[in-house]
Protein backbone atom coordinates (compact mmCIF):
# COMPACT_ATOMS: atom_id res chain seq x y z
CA UNK A 1 0.00 0.00 0.00
CA UNK A 2 1.40 3.63 -0.83
CA UNK A 3 1.35 6.09 1.52
CA UNK A 4 -0.54 9.30 1.16
CA UNK A 5 0.94 12.58 1.32
CA UNK A 6 2.18 12.50 4.52
CA UNK A 7 -0.70 13.57 6.91
CA UNK A 8 -0.64 10.75 9.07
CA UNK A 9 3.01 11.26 9.44
CA UNK A 10 3.15 14.85 10.36
CA UNK A 11 0.08 14.15 13.08
CA UNK A 12 1.85 11.53 14.82
CA UNK A 13 5.67 13.63 15.08
CA UNK A 14 3.16 16.87 15.76
CA UNK A 15 1.46 14.65 18.37
CA UNK A 16 4.75 13.60 19.81
CA UNK A 17 6.44 17.26 19.59
CA UNK A 18 3.46 18.40 21.61
CA UNK A 19 3.16 16.21 24.23
CA UNK A 20 7.02 16.48 25.06
CA UNK A 21 6.58 20.65 24.53
CA UNK A 22 3.73 19.58 27.29
CA UNK A 23 5.61 17.63 29.72
CA UNK A 24 8.71 19.79 29.34
CA UNK A 25 6.58 22.65 30.42
CA UNK A 26 5.21 21.05 33.55
CA UNK A 27 8.15 20.40 34.21
CA UNK A 28 9.83 23.85 34.26
CA UNK A 29 6.28 25.15 36.20
CA UNK A 30 7.29 22.16 38.64
CA UNK A 31 10.82 23.54 39.25
CA UNK A 32 9.48 27.24 39.40
CA UNK A 33 7.37 26.53 41.58
CA UNK A 34 9.63 24.31 44.04
CA UNK A 35 12.40 27.10 43.76
CA UNK A 36 10.24 30.11 44.44
CA UNK A 37 6.85 29.10 46.33
CA UNK A 38 7.10 26.15 48.21
CA UNK A 39 8.44 26.49 51.74
CA UNK A 40 11.28 25.92 52.40
CA UNK A 41 12.04 28.37 48.85
CA UNK A 42 15.68 29.14 47.59
CA UNK A 43 15.83 32.03 49.33
CA UNK A 44 15.28 30.43 53.03
CA UNK A 45 17.89 27.95 52.02
CA UNK A 46 19.95 31.09 51.58
CA UNK A 47 19.12 32.26 54.98
CA UNK A 48 19.65 29.58 56.32
CA UNK A 49 22.63 28.77 55.01
CA UNK A 50 24.27 32.37 55.99
CA UNK A 51 22.67 31.62 59.70
CA UNK A 52 24.80 28.32 59.92
CA UNK A 53 27.85 29.87 59.05
CA UNK A 54 27.22 32.32 61.45
CA UNK A 55 26.84 29.58 64.31
CA UNK A 56 29.74 28.25 63.45
CA UNK A 57 31.74 30.95 64.32
CA UNK A 58 30.08 31.76 67.01
CA UNK A 59 30.81 28.20 68.06
CA UNK A 60 34.38 28.90 67.41
CA UNK A 61 34.14 31.66 69.54
CA UNK A 62 32.87 30.13 72.47
CA UNK A 63 35.03 27.05 71.89
CA UNK A 64 37.76 29.83 72.63
CA UNK A 65 36.43 31.22 75.57
CA UNK A 66 35.80 27.72 77.11
CA UNK A 67 39.84 26.51 76.78
CA UNK A 68 40.65 29.97 78.35
CA UNK A 69 38.00 30.02 81.20
CA UNK A 70 39.76 26.45 81.71
CA UNK A 71 43.09 27.35 81.54
CA UNK A 72 42.29 30.29 84.06
CA UNK A 73 40.71 27.52 86.45
CA UNK A 74 43.36 25.42 86.31
CA UNK A 75 45.52 28.34 87.37
CA UNK A 76 43.34 29.21 89.99
CA UNK A 77 43.32 25.61 91.16
CA UNK A 78 46.92 25.35 91.24
CA UNK A 79 47.67 28.61 92.64
CA UNK A 80 44.67 30.18 94.53
CA UNK A 81 47.16 32.42 96.41
CA UNK A 82 48.80 34.10 93.58
CA UNK A 83 45.44 34.58 91.38
CA UNK A 84 43.37 36.41 94.52
CA UNK A 85 46.17 38.79 94.90
CA UNK A 86 46.78 39.63 90.98
CA UNK A 87 43.18 39.76 90.78
CA UNK A 88 43.04 42.10 93.75
CA UNK A 89 45.97 43.89 92.41
CA UNK A 90 44.70 44.13 88.66
CA UNK A 91 40.78 44.75 89.13
CA UNK A 92 40.26 46.24 92.16
CA UNK A 93 43.37 48.41 92.25
CA UNK A 94 44.73 47.72 95.79
CA UNK A 95 48.13 48.04 97.14
CA UNK A 96 50.20 46.33 99.68
CA UNK A 97 51.02 48.42 102.95
CA UNK A 98 54.29 50.18 101.87
CA UNK A 99 54.00 49.84 98.26
CA UNK A 100 54.05 52.68 95.66
CA UNK A 101 52.91 52.98 92.03
CA UNK A 102 53.89 55.25 89.15
CA UNK A 103 51.35 55.59 86.75
CA UNK A 104 52.90 56.30 83.54
CA UNK A 105 51.06 57.54 80.16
Amino acid sequence: MEQSSGAGRNFQSSFHEKVFLLLFSLLLINTFVNLFITKPNIFDLVRLSKLNREMDEKIKREIKENLRLRALYEEIRRNPKEVKERFIREYLFKIKEGEKIYIIE
